[in-house]
């Protein structure tokens, strides 16, 4: 792809069809790495009548993305009907950036957590 070209990225594109018909879901964090350029997410959920899997993302993460990924903590995901190897990552769902982009914590009721 050249410097100019007006061809998307085909990852780009992967990601942009999953997250319009790909299957939302939580899964659980099992490893999160710092690799200094990208992280190394290690995931495990259970897709829509199959079997529980665990999924390794590399990635860039934005900041608000990079709160909450230890192992054990929740995370929110979709991934593709097809193929669920490949997700993409929504965050923790226990954090969210607000309109200044600050992080801050909130109730996660569909997790059961009742209190802060």
């Amino acid at each position: 792809m050249g410097l100019f070209s007006r061809r998307k990225d085909p990852d780009q594109l992967l990601a942009e069809a999953i997250v319009k018909r790909g299957v939302r879901v939580r899964g659980d964090i099992v490893s999160a790495v710092d690799e200094g350029d990208a992280w190394r997410v290690v995931v495990r959920f259970t897709p829509v009548g199959q079997d529980a899997r665990e999924v390794e993302v590399r990635r860039r993460l934005s900041p608000d993305l990079q709160v909450g990924l230890d192992a054990g903590e929740p995370m929110s995901l979709s991934y593709d009907r097809e193929n669920p190897d490949r997700v993409v990552l929504w965050g923790n769902p226990r954090y969210r950036a607000t309109e200044t982009g600050a992080v801050v914590r909130v109730v996660d009721f569909e997790g059961g957590e009742r209190s802060l």
